[in-house]
């Protein structure tokens, strides 16, 4: 058995208010293991202005076997970084920080934070989310009356994914909001509160990221009005639904785009890196001449896209649309180009757009590797991150069974996929490296900015957890999504056992008619509820789940 350890987290038995102002008083609490000292003193040490300031704590007492101490904080930069110096009888000096306890000097960016500011809305902390790929999860009956794009494959419901170029982008299902709305109950019955889309503006894609206006809503989906409807259906069952926007790049069959290509001297040219005085090439999305990049040096697309009352951001989120936030895709470039780097200018803007149209949306950005520099509280209330648990998750718990298989491009694979990284399949983890990833890469963000980080098992970018999951790992992996500090997401499909080798042949069509079936072993449907059930408990949940985490 562990030996208990002091313990301090972000969690409200913890730190007197999650969202001061600058020059605020904040009360934080450490407790120690009664047997643990003697201690002659606890302090903290915080860092304002870069530099070092102590506060002494006062015992408050001992409560089931723990000594609580409290400290005094004054809030003095944005980010305001605190760790816990304990001072031992004996001479002893230790740290406490976010990676845990040290008997050597630790590095500020590992401190505790507060944030000052506005946090996240309290509902994003209960929130169970349910990731929807629109072509592929249901098809309703005014779908047959929009005739096939030209750019499409179409598939029956029944056919299997092909997921190498052209299908992997042109095979067409046919699923639209109509036919989510007919669902929505399904969603109610797992518990789900948090719908999240994938981008639902026109494209000649399955998968929309290519978008040619950000005006308005495919009409291969429904147009505006079943967005309208959706959301207000979702709404009446207690669901919130946030949609996808494409803050990197558009695509480049985008109006503005087409205004600006071969067209020098066209106002939208401003919008987009340009290489040659023709506007003939431009730089794109990872070189794909489809998804031209943005350049947000442009003041006027920043009033177009991401600033103020008339832009695109704050269009949907008032009504009659109403969406509660926006997952941003590829956030970690957007405004990264060479020698610029303007990423925090657009997070910021986007975060006091969102804010100012509706201070109860939310705000998410994708950033799948090491996020933490970009999620320090100054623009995302979280992201959608791999490797602060889907990846040590799957390292933990997956045992392959494996044959080779084609990607996107056609090139054959002869080892699992695991997240693009040339590393010979899954990595084998112990649940001690599980607990010391989560760690690592949760130890340098803020805590409410860690609560607002998406704890996914897989999505519509990655191959599907069950694939390679072991056995009974599931219900095992599904658990530690709900009860560590962040969202818990499903992603459709997931709940029947759904399989896919990459990110491509994972966004399968939902199996609709097993919907009548029993859970199968090791389904998600079940499990969602111990989340609501724990809600309105929050402290208990996050305090004490955060702690679990660090003893296992």
């Amino acid at each position: 058995m562990t030996t208990p350890v002091p313990h301090h987290d972000g969690s409200p038995l913890y730190v007197s208010h999650a969202s001061p102002a600058l020059g605020d008083t904040v009360r934080v609490r450490l407790r120690v293991p009664v047997g643990y000292g003697p201690l002659a003193a606890v302090r903290t040490r915080s860092n304002p202005d870069h530099e070092p300031e102590w506060t002494d704590a006062s015992s408050l007492g001992v409560v089931d076997g723990w000594e609580w101490w409290e400290a005094r904080i004054r809030v003095g930069n944005p980010r305001h970084g605190y760790r816990w110096l304990l001072l031992h009888a004996d001479g002893a000096v230790e740290w406490l920080n976010q990676t845990g306890i040290h008997s050597i000097e630790t590095l500020d960016a590992e401190d505790f934070a507060l944030v000052a500011g506005p946090s996240a809305p309290e509902w994003l902390h209960d929130a169970v989310m349910y990731q929807v790929f629109p072509d592929r999860f249901a098809r309703s009956d005014q779908a047959d009356l929009h005739p096939t794009p030209d750019w499409a494959i179409p598939a029956d419901w029944d056919d299997p994914v092909d997921h190498v170029a052209p299908g992997r982008s042109q095979q067409f299902y046919g699923g639209d909001l109509p036919g989510v709305i007919d669902r929505l109950d399904h969603l109610a019955g797992l518990g789900v509160n948090l719908l999240y889309l994938t981008p639902v503006f026109p494209a000649e894609s399955n998968h929309r990221y290519n978008a040619s206006s950000f005006d308005r809503v495919d009409p291969l989906l429904g147009g505006d009005a079943a967005l309208v409807e959706l959301v207000e259906k979702a709404h009446a069952r207690g669901i919130r639904v946030i949609g996808d926007l494409t803050s990197n790049h558009s695509g480049d069959g985008h109006e503005w785009f087409r205004s600006a290509h071969r067209n020098p001297g066209a106002p939208e040219q401003e919008y987009y890196y340009f290489l040659d005085a023709d506007n003939e090439e431009y730089v794109s999305w990872l070189g794909y001449a489809s998804l031209p990049k943005f350049d947000w040096a442009s003041e006027a697309l920043r009033r177009r896209f991401i600033d103020g009352p008339d832009s695109i951001v704050a269009k949907w989120l008032k009504p009659p649309y109403s969406l509660d936030g926006w997952r941003v895709d590829v956030a970690n470039m957007t405004g990264r180009h060479g020698d610029v780097d303007l990423n925090a200018d657009v997070r910021q803007l986007l975060r006091r757009t969102v804010f100012t149209t509706n201070p109860d949306a939310i705000l998410l950005g994708e950033s799948t590797n090491d996020a933490a520099t970009d999620l320090q509280g100054d623009g995302w209330h979280g992201a959608m991150t791999y490797p602060s648990f889907t990846r040590p998750l799957w390292a933990w718990l997956s045992e392959p069974t494996f044959e080779p298989y084609l990607d996107a491009d056609g090139r054959e694979h002869t080892e699992p996929w695991f997240f693009g990284q040339p590393v010979g399949g899954i990595p084998r983890y112990t649940a001690r490296q599980f607990t010391d990833t989560v760690t690592r890469f949760s130890a340098t963000i803020p805590w409410r900015v860690r609560l607002g980080n998406m704890q996914a098992l897989d999505s519509h970018d990655t191959a599907r957890f069950a694939t390679n999951a072991a056995p009974g790992a599931i219900p095992v992996a599904l658990g530690l999504s709900m009860t560590l500090p962040g969202v818990p997401v499903v992603f459709a499909g997931d709940e029947f056992g759904e399989r896919g080798v990459d990110g491509e042949a994972s966004r399968t069509p939902m199996p609709w008619s097993r919907a009548e079936e029993p859970p199968h072993r090791g389904s998600h449907r079940p499990l969602p509820r111990p989340r609501r059930a724990s809600a309105h408990a929050p402290r208990a949940r996050h305090g004490r789940a955060a702690v679990a985490a660090r003893r296992r």
